[in-house]
């Protein structure tokens, strides 16, 4: 296996070592805007305004902004689709179980609010009886409209997730955790929306359908992603212990600093990818998968990667955070 500026070394402790040199990644011409929402004042370097009293909160060592489901939202001047034909808008948030005060909350709407045509991209969420949750996607265009809705997929609350929607062809699809859920057909004649915009996090544009929870992380490729793409982030803090169709995966520690540990459990070709899906590391996890492989992260710039593991059975995306 060939692999641009990768050093496969066993260590004497029969760890396999993977290092990267030069310590860069090269740009990619896909425009995207990745934002941590961590503050109130500028997020992606766009100005930023709000209604109520959201906060921003520190959860496992992680920023977020919290929102009270009672009048709090934030405005973020700017429309990160732009004029793209085809996109893809993520999102990682933790809603909380407040079933029956916010039952549908529009918490990602991106439109321009001078569009007389009100053209818009929405993630909306509806909470049942049980607390739990189902996605709702929205697409309005200059011709057509489609929600993409089930009752029946539904999904903890009180815990971090990950909901998607991209378009592409005129095909409108959502996910969450990944995981394809519904799509469907919405055209448009001129314009998906209008090129510039603002984009409302915690409620819609016009002031109602508040969201109870917190927003971490928002990102819009414009380019429909393939799921294997996706911002799959999980702020967790210590060790994980995923078992799952590749066997005992552990991941550790993470956030991580210099090293990272990775143990597959079968054997596995083992890659670290950046948040647009480009491979920055590469190797194997040799022929005692319960030993574990030893990453080194210390030349990575601090920030969300994706680590893939590719056994015969399956492949496992997983997401770690760098933190030096």
């Amino acid at each position: 296996m060939k692999v641009r500026g990768l050093i496969i070394r066993y260590c004497l402790t029969c760890m396999l070592v993977l290092s990267v040199l030069p310590c860069t990644i090269a740009q990619d011409s896909v425009r995207y805007e990745y934002w941590e929402i961590d503050n109130l004042e500028n997020i992606g370097g766009h100005a930023v305004s709000y209604l109520g009293d959201p906060q921003v909160v520190t959860v496992e060592g992680s920023k977020a902004v919290a929102f009270d489901g009672d009048g709090d939202r934030i405005l973020i001047d700017a429309n990160p689709i732009g004029d793209a034909k085809e996109f893809t808008v993520e999102v990682v948030f933790w809603p909380e179980a407040c079933y029956p005060e916010n039952t549908d909350p529009r918490f990602v709407h991106i439109q321009d609010p001078e569009d007389p045509q009100s053209k818009r991209v929405l993630i909306e969420l509806r909470l049942n009886e049980d607390n739990l949750c189902y996605m709702d996607g929205f697409m309005l265009t200059d011709s057509d409209n489609l929600a993409l809705i089930d009752e029946t997929l539904t999904h903890p609350t009180e815990t971090w997730l990950h909901a998607a929607v991209t378009y592409k062809n005129g095909l409108l699809t959502t996910y969450m955790q990944g995981q394809e859920e519904l799509s469907g057909e919405v055209g448009y004649q001129d314009l998906l929306l209008n090129p510039v915009g603002k984009t409302s996090l915690g409620a819609r544009m016009d002031k109602r359908n508040w969201f109870r929870g917190m927003i971490k992380t928002l990102k819009v490729t414009r380019k429909a992603l393939d799921p294997a793409d996706f911002l799959i982030h999980s702020p967790e803090t210590r060790v994980r212990d995923i078992r799952d169709a590749t066997g005992g995966i552990r991941i550790y520690p993470v956030p991580a600093d210099g090293h990272l540990h990775v143990v597959s459990g079968v054997e596995a070709i083992i890659r670290m990818k950046d948040l647009l899906g480009r491979s920055i590391l590469a190797g194997a996890s040799g022929h005692n998968p319960s030993s574990p492989v030893l990453i080194n992260t210390s030349c990575l710039n601090p920030g969300i990667y994706l680590l893939e593991i590719q056994s015969e059975y399956s492949t496992v995306s997983r997401s770690v955070i760098i933190r030096h």
